[in-house]
């Protein structure tokens, strides 16, 4: 079956005016001013894009597939993502990986979650490892679980944590040669994720390792940046070359953690010259927990949702006066850059995945969402759900 897409203002994430896509095989293989249906051969399922945009469907590069969480006790342990909660939201491409749990959560289960991802249409991929060094992994080390383990494009490593590890310079520097090996022998992307705490240090560390020796800061994710404490480090290991990533955080968490929002971060990315290195995620799946002073106890427990992608999207248009493909551009190409992805995702672009959103202008809400070419939400309501979701 061919998917038509018509009259739909096309932002690839670029603006390109009103065109018609055609989609077939899971690709985007037209893209034209006018395609008439009635002339291709098969069948052809219509739809009319007038009054909506059509974009690529978000990359979400930082979830908690099978739940995070943990700090308070068993009981404080989140739940697993499902399908809908990515197809609703527009999540179309999403990066799965362990939180501060990693003795009753692991590696492993991670890696199911994910293929049960794919199997379900998600495209889905992972990092192994945790917080901890060494880190747990599938096959007994970094470098074999992204050599041979195709959904694995990474590691995650936390600094400044009062949850985590203290590290030396030595072990950063051991775990950074085995991703970048591992990357060029496997042709991944080749990327350590590292959880960016509230301690002292900030991002010091991965900073040094950076200026004294010979690996690119690209090998760096650094996540959670969109803070008071930790900003401006992040804006340097961006303009050195790292992808940065911030957190999506409702207003309640912004005013708790001195957190700028990912719209503001967007807004600061494009006027210091480092908008290609900013992506923000939504850490789906995660915990958000509020702590007491002396950050010994939790006190409550919030939940990362996917739907932050898109209300940071709103708010970058509607409070800071920002165009849509400026605030498309942290969520799909840059992130498609991040998971070493850019040449088949990220873009409406023909020969590259129908990962799709049909938005409308004026609700800005989400009417589509084509995985692969396969439709998953339709007017707003999920036409696949996940085994599990009834």
């Amino acid at each position: 079956m061919q998917t038509l897409i018509k009259n739909a203002e096309v932002y690839a994430p670029s603006y390109q005016g009103k065109q018609d896509v055609l989609v077939a095989g899971g690709k985007i293989i037209a893209i034209e001013a006018s395609i008439n249906g009635d002339q291709l051969y098969g069948d052809v399922n219509i739809i009319n894009g007038e009054g909506k945009y059509l974009t690529p469907g978000f990359i979400d590069t930082h979830q908690h597939f099978i739940g995070g969480g943990g700090e308070g006790g068993f009981s404080t342990r989140t739940p697993e993502l499902v399908l809908s909660d990515q197809t609703l939201n527009g999540v179309t491409t999403a990066l799965g990986l362990l939180g501060t749990d990693h003795l009753s959560r692991h590696v492993e289960t991670l890696f199911a979650k994910t293929m049960g991802f794919r199997d379900e249409g998600l495209s889905a991929y992972m990092i192994t490892g945790s917080y901890f060094l060494p880190s747990p992994t599938i096959t007994g080390g970094v470098m074999s679980d992204i050599a041979y383990i195709e959904p694995v494009v990474g590691v995650k490593l936390a600094v400044s944590d009062h949850r985590g590890p203290y590290i030396t310079d030595e072990k950063v520097r051991d775990l950074t040669a085995e991703v970048r090996n591992a990357a060029l022998v496997s042709n991944k992307a080749g990327i350590i994720t590292v959880h960016t705490g509230a301690g002292k240090a900030g991002l010091s560390q991965i900073l040094k390792v950076v200026e004294e020796t010979d690996y690119h800061a690209g090998i760096f994710v650094p996540t959670h940046i969109n803070r008071a404490d930790v900003w401006e480090q992040a804006v340097q290991l961006a303009k050195l070359g790292s992808v940065i990533d911030g957190t999506a955080l409702s207003d309640d968490m912004m005013q708790r953690t001195g957190a700028i929002s990912c719209a503001k971060a967007t807004q600061i990315s494009i006027e210091l010259g480092f908008e290609n290195n900013f992506t923000f995620s939504s850490d789906a799946g995660g915990s958000l927990p509020k702590w007491n002073q002396e950050r010994t106890k939790v006190l409550s427990m919030g939940v990362g949702k996917p739907n932050n992608l898109l209300i940071e999207v709103k708010r970058g248009m509607n409070e800071l006066g920002l165009t849509l493909d400026q605030m498309l551009k942290p969520i799909t190409v840059n992130a498609s850059k991040q998971l070493g992805l850019s040449d088949f995702k990220g873009e409406i672009k023909t020969g590259f995945d129908a990962d799709m959103l049909l938005i409308d202008k004026e609700a800005m809400t989400i009417d589509y969402t084509w995985c692969k070419g396969k439709l998953m939400v339709e007017a707003g309501v999920a036409t696949v759900k996940g085994m599990f979701e009834g």
